[in-house]
């Protein structure tokens, strides 16, 4: 076999990078698609046109969503795979190591008990949607001899439609959950001043100017759920449940906002 060249050597390093380089856009580019996918399904159901290209919040609810079902399911696959030289062994603690992930990332959005209890279970059952390789299950039972086994790369065909189905489950029970501060639509307490007095008044009249801040302008303690270049979209107060419908949710044109301070602390 002939040796390579010193041409082929140095252009080794440059065409290494020009993959990586490659992958990591594909990567980017993912992670943007899921995530815009993600918020506007949710805000979709208030009415707001939430395809924002610019929003760095479509990356970051990429990067939660990747997360939770590929990245934990797969870290949990490689930590068992020495476990022991008996499979059903390693499925059944990788199977626990996912729903242990899955448990605590949960609790720290603090749901109710049944939210809680729906959103873990549901979420490792779309993991292990992904990752078990139902093909094997099927003919290992048809033989009646269970081979239980977690996929590491899953097929193409498979990812693309779990996508969907993942998108729509994380903009269901995660997203709501996740602080605004931290890119979710848990909706950010602010004090809003309006520019037309009594704009916001068919809502939010018994809120007006409580507190008192300034005696000239309007100013209400509302939720911002979310806004755009043109749009603010407010409500009053967050559902005991924590479920919120079209109705609870006001639009004020943004030129009528004059200014809007964050992180108040509820009254």
């Amino acid at each position: 076999m002939a040796a390579p060249t010193d041409a082929a050597t140095k252009t080794e390093p440059k065409h290494w990078l020009n993959l990586r380089g490659i992958d990591a856009a594909k990567a980017g580019l993912a992670l943007y698609i899921v995530g815009m996918l993600t918020s506007g399904l949710y805000y979709a159901r208030f009415h707001i046109l939430a395809l924002d290209f610019t929003r760095i919040q479509s990356i970051v609810v990429g990067v939660y969503l990747m997360g939770i079902y590929l990245a934990a399911p797969a870290a949990s696959v490689w930590l068992v795979r020495h476990l022991s030289r008996f499979r059903l062994v390693r499925v059944t603690a990788c199977i626990l190591l996912i729903a242990a992930i899955d448990t605590g990332l949960f609790r720290l959005l603090k749901p109710s008990h049944r939210a809680y209890v729906w959103g873990v279970s549901t979420t490792l059952a779309l993991q292990l949607l992904l990752f078990v390789d139902w093909g094997a299950v099927w003919k290992s039972l048809l033989t009646r001899r269970l081979d239980f086994q977690l996929m590491h790369q899953p097929t193409r065909a498979r990812m693309v439609g779990w996508g969907l189905v993942v998108c729509l489950h994380f903009s269901a029970m995660w997203f709501p959950r996740i602080p605004g501060n931290f890119a979710g639509g848990t909706p950010i307490y602010v004090q809003v001043f309006t520019s037309t007095p009594g704009l916001p008044d068919s809502r939010f009249l018994p809120i007006k100017n409580h507190p008192q801040l300034n005696g000239e302008m309007d100013s209400y303690r509302l939720w911002l759920l979310f806004q755009t270049d043109t749009d603010v979209y407010l409500l009053d107060s967050l559902p005991s449940k924590g479920t919120l419908i079209d109705d609870d949710v006001m639009r004020i044109p943004r030129d009528q906002v004059i200014r809007m301070d964050y992180n108040t602390v509820p009254q």
